[in-house]
């Protein structure tokens, strides 16, 4: 194939629009079912899966002849076949024949696929965890065959390298680095400085262990790519357990510490909101494979591969106009993961409140949910809170108008009590809080101040301020989601308005700082991340 960039785009196009096509495999079938990667387009046909590389090189990863493209597809079935049964069939040809390319025709061979037997959707390990099937049981199995894979995967020599602590501060320097033009439009500038400082200070001063571990083989040929949606289960016996999909483009990705390999998936469990999950899967690899340092190199590695997956759906959000919803999504899984890589390596210096406060729809609510995941502080919103003590659903869409009903001053004077309470109990057990709400009557402000006088905690009042035509739009735009809690309309906005003004007053002895929410969530979160004091972890 040439190289010209149109001839490659001319190549893709046609392998999207003659593969479409259910006469263009071996198989009898219907219809055909396209999904795609930055790096793989996957064609569903019947029983079987066609995985072809994309023409692209991202330095990492070079795929950007055809004769390369054989080459990885031909390890990716070697590799994948450590920890499958019966899964991957080979690499077969893409051929050109009467003008159309096809699945091993006749014709000179144009491409080539990885073909693989199809698994059941509904095994999906990410879909068994988020619908509530997945427990200790199946992470048991998990760690079963973990536990026989790696003593038997390749070290030494050509694997030894990338587990060194130099290895592996190349590849965090490169996530770095690739981060760098996603600054400010989804990453905070601090966020990235105290990962890269954090990482830095970690790899310098576990120096020691990292070569006790080149030293005593816990380096090893590993998956690469140990997530939740690249394990199926098929049935209950050991073989009926796959796990696919492992890294094979290269070494350095795919080699290391098998701690940095088990991470991906402690990782991938924290970032489904199942720790608890997460913790029995460490514990028992901790306990089956006699390794006590484990746990303390997870911790590190998982901020590794939060950032990894953070950094890739940051190339993926290239692709995607601002204006789709496909957008507003992918915006969402880069911040979530890359505050979760954030949690992983620094926290608080000490147990820290951060009360934000604010109009309805000057955006407290997402500012919150950042600060609470950055500094894995516990989040109490208001609006649930408010709906909680009433006896609703937090989705439940009310129409009580703003201080009547489930608004009325006596709910919201239990609200803001509960609210303060559960957040001094849980500062006064050495926990950081994140309280949402608006806390728009200075006197809730000054309750706030003195309770929190008692316990032993760093307290920053951050209030949310937008211009009024942009909270107008925002609250139009909520009305449509699902998973808002709040009630809160453009009448309960301007009501809000026209009783305490644009702006708060300042409480005294409270740290106050006012955040202009009118901009990327990066920028606004960086206001707050400048002024917490955040410290590596142990």
């Amino acid at each position: 194939m040439a190289d010209t960039d149109q001839e490659i785009r001319e190549h893709v196009s046609r392998i999207y629009a003659d593969l479409s096509r259910p006469d263009s495999f071996p198989e009898q079938v219907d219809e055909v079912t396209i999904e795609e990667t930055h790096i793989s387009i996957v064609f569903l046909v019947g029983d079987s899966v066609y995985k072809i590389k994309r023409p692209v090189d991202f330095g990492f990863l070079d795929f950007s002849t055809l004769e390369k493209r054989k080459f990885y597809g031909e390890e990716e079935v070697r590799l994948n076949s450590r920890l499958t049964h019966n899964v991957y069939y080979g690499v077969v040809p893409v051929t050109e024949d009467n003008g159309r390319y096809r699945i091993e025709g006749d014709g000179p061979v144009k491409e080539w696929a990885v073909k693989m037997r199809r698994l059941p959707d509904e095994g999906v390990l990410a879909e068994l965890v988020q619908q509530g099937k997945a427990d200790e049981h199946v992470l048991n199995r998990v760690v079963e065959r973990l536990v026989a894979f790696y003593p038997n995967a390749d070290t030494g020599e050509g694997v030894n390298e990338w587990g060194t602590a130099e290895a592996v501060g190349f590849n965090i320097q490169e996530n770095v680095d690739q981060s760098q033009p996603y600054v400010n439009k989804f990453i905070a500038p601090t966020q990235l400085d105290l990962i890269d400082k954090a990482s830095k200070a970690f790899l310098k001063g576990q120096a020691d262990l990292m070569q006790k571990r080149v030293d005593t083989g816990k380096i090893r040929d590993g998956h690469g790519d140990l997530h939740l949606k690249h394990i199926i289960i098929e049935g209950p016996r050991p073989e009926q357990m796959q796990i696919i999909d492992g890294v094979e483009f290269n070494p350095r990705i795919r080699c290391g510490d098998i701690a940095m390999d088990v991470a991906f998936l402690a990782m991938d469990l924290d970032f489904q909101r199942r720790p608890d999950l997460a913790n029995h899967f460490i514990t028992q690899l901790t306990k089956r494979m006699d390794d006590p340092d484990l746990p303390r190199l997870v911790q590190f590695y998982k901020a590794y591969r939060a950032h990894v997956r953070a950094k890739v759906a940051c190339f993926m959000s290239e692709n995607i106009a601002p204006e789709m919803e496909e957008f507003v999504a992918i915006r969402s899984e880069i911040e979530r993961y890359i505050d979760l890589a954030t949690s992983y390596l620094v926290k608080p210096s000490r147990p820290t409140v951060v009360i934000v406060g604010g109009l309805s729809g000057t955006g407290k609510s997402v500012l919150a949910r950042r600060i609470a995941r950055t500094i894995e502080a516990d989040w109490l919103s208001s609006d649930r809170i408010r709906k909680e003590i009433t006896g609703h659903d937090p989705h439940d869409r009310l129409t009580d108008r703003y201080g009547s009903g489930i608004y009325s001053p006596e709910i919201s004077q239990e609200t803001y009590d509960t609210m303060i309470s559960r957040g001094v109990s849980a500062a006064s057990n050495g926990e950081s809080v994140v309280i949402d709400a608006t806390f728009l009557d200075e006197e809730w402000r000054a309750r706030a101040r003195d309770a929190f006088k008692i316990v032993d905690a760093d307290l920053l009042f951050v209030e949310c301020w937008c211009p009024p035509e942009v909270v107008a739009q925002r609250l139009e735009q909520r009305q449509s989601d699902q998973d808002e809690a709040s009630d809160a309309g453009t009448s309960i906005y301007e009501e809000q308005r026209d009783r305490y003004g644009d702006q708060m007053s300042k409480v005294q002895n409270l740290q106050h700082i006012v955040v202009d929410t009118n901009r990327p969530d990066a920028e606004a979160f960086e206001d707050v991340l400048k002024v917490l004091d955040l410290v590596p972890r142990q």
